[in-house]
């Protein structure tokens, strides 16, 4: 703490730009007239236990009573605190008046006109506006998931709202498509958030690669037996496998082969060269063609675009495969040296 002087004079300034007297001070600290006087005479300091009391009366912080002088950064923040909590309640309530601006009016029309179908897609869109104009600014903490949050809720309120109102079945499989986007997309950020990261740690590749699988898998088993047929929905589910296995060896490769990336890069070429490969003898065998013209090099109709696909793609895994080699004694010559 300052000198007894310099505290004391700090005190009588600050007291003074509030227009109190030493009488009124005293009075608000439960203390003598005389005291408040021996403080600003610099003949006493404050009891400690009277520190926060003072900066209460006189509006400065602890700091600024202990150092004698205004902290000038901390007065400019705490200004911009308030300042930004000023706006937030404007922002608040200017958007909550549009709302209601565009709300009432609706309501009035669609109930005189027997109805309040497109009253509710209305009012579903304007909970997903809320979500991405108003969320972000009234939530202190975890801005980002309770705006993804909210805006999914409202998205699949809307989506409920408009299928009603359209008379429409599509509701499932439009929750289904924006999950499975919203999973690709959003997911590896959500797994790192802290609630999460503590209970994935380091499997959130995998959790991401099953939900989006799980994923995946709904939408084309809801989508073919309601768009179509048993017959379908066969085809569906092995092409989906196929596809699907492809993508799971590549992420099995990049995340836990323990090998330098040019090695990982050849080793994700060799297996896409081996799923075009199945796939077009297992394509070909489901279509009914032969086995001599499966395995010919030129095929039924004398091209097999198959057979050059594989041939470049195996290609690059060479080029790639010795990049990886000659990486891998390079990095070795130092360390022997």
């Amino acid at each position: 703490m300052e000198d007894k002087s310099t505290l004391g004079k700090f005190i009588q300034t600050k007291r003074k730009e509030l227009g109190l007297s030493q009488k009124e001070l005293a009075k608000a600290l439960y203390v003598t007239e005389s005291a408040v006087s021996k403080w600003e005479r610099g003949i006493s300091y404050p009891d400690i236990t009277m520190i926060s009391g003072i900066c209460e009366v006189l509006h400065i912080s602890e700091h600024e009573l202990c150092t004698a002088s205004e902290d000038r950064q901390q007065r400019e923040a705490d200004l911009m605190v308030k300042s930004y909590k000023r706006f937030v309640r404007g922002y608040t309530i200017i958007t909550g008046l549009c709302y209601l601006g565009a709300i009432i009016p609706s309501f009035i029309y669609n109930v005189a006109h027997g109805g309040i179908g497109w009253f509710m897609v209305l009012v579903t869109s304007l909970m997903l506006t809320f979500s991405f104009i108003n969320v972000p600014v009234l939530v202190k903490k975890n801005r980002a998931l309770w705006t993804l949050g909210s805006a999914t809720v409202s998205l699949m309120l809307l989506y409920a709202a408009g299928c009603v109102y359209s008379h429409g079945d599509w509701f499932v499989m439009a929750v289904l498509g924006t999950l499975l986007g919203e999973a690709i997309v959003f997911l590896p950020f959500v797994l790192r958030s802290e609630q999460l990261e503590k209970y994935v740690r380091n499997s959130k590749g995998l959790v991401c690669m099953a939900a989006d699988s799980v994923l995946t898998f709904a939408c084309v088993v809801y989508g073919t037996l309601k768009y179509g047929d048993v017959v379908d929905l066969r085809d569906g589910m092995l092409a989906t496998v196929a596809c699907v296995a492809l993508v799971w060896a590549v992420f099995l490769i990049i995340r836990y082969l323990k090998a330098n990336g040019f090695f990982k890069c050849a080793l994700c070429f060799v297996a896409s060269v081996v799923w075009v490969a199945a796939m077009t003898v297992l394509s070909n065998a489901w279509n009914g063609m032969k086995l001599s013209e499966i395995v010919s090099v030129k095929g039924a109709d004398n091209s097999r675009y198959d057979v050059i696909v594989c041939l470049c793609l195996a290609g690059v895994a060479a080029v790639f495969g010795i990049a990886g080699v000659v990486f891998k004694f390079a990095r070795k010559k130092p360390q022997d040296r």
